[in-house]
């Protein structure tokens, strides 16, 4: 049974059942056999035609790809390393090409992140969060500044240096006992 759901912007889209599994939002809806249109204050259609692709994807994935992200059968290699930390920033294939079509630029990598996470859809909000960390991972704080367009002018020598009235004795304090005894 397919669930009608409206935009913020007022488009209504129809999402299958296997759609709607995916989202904790959406999936009371979809068991209790839901009638009626369902607004979604939060998400745009802009942004809500992409996750009904990503979805549409991933409605055959087992529960478990879908909570972990992870379609790899390395944990029973014997070669492998037990010490070593597993990777959680790695997006599997197709995941990683449907998230480069989104831009910090133009807010829609985070209009992703958001609509996942309103939607309750784990391997979404997983997959766009990865994104963010890969666009970060060892960059430089300037670099993270410029993806990011983050303005900073940071402090002159001097500027906004926290006076201490123990460590600086010209400082008054409010105790009215003088830094001389102490």
């Amino acid at each position: 049974m397919a669930l009608k759901v409206v935009s913020k912007d007022g488009v209504e889209f129809q999402i299958d059942a296997e759609i709607a599994q995916q989202s904790s939002l959406l999936k009371p809806y979809s068991d209790e056999g839901f009638s009626g249109s369902i607004p979604l204050i939060n998400v745009e259609s802009s942004i809500l035609k992409y996750i009904i692709e990503f979805c549409n994807h991933h409605k055959n994935d087992s529960q478990s790809e879908a909570v972990d992200g992870d379609d790899d059968d390395d944990d029973d290699d014997p070669n492998k390393d037990i010490y070593e930390p597993k990777r959680r920033d790695d997006i599997g294939g197709w995941d990683s090409n449907f998230m480069k079509q989104f831009s910090v630029q133009y807010g829609t990598l985070f209009d992703i992140i958001m609509a996942s996470n309103y939607l309750g859809i784990k391997l979404l909000l997983s997959a766009g969060c990865k994104a963010v960390s890969n666009l970060v991972k060892g960059k430089s704080a300037q670099e993270i500044r410029e993806i990011f367009h983050i303005s900073y002018d940071p402090p002159h020598e001097g500027e906004n240096v926290i006076s201490n009235g123990l460590t600086d004795p010209s400082a008054s304090n409010d105790t009215g006992v003088s830094n001389d005894n102490i």
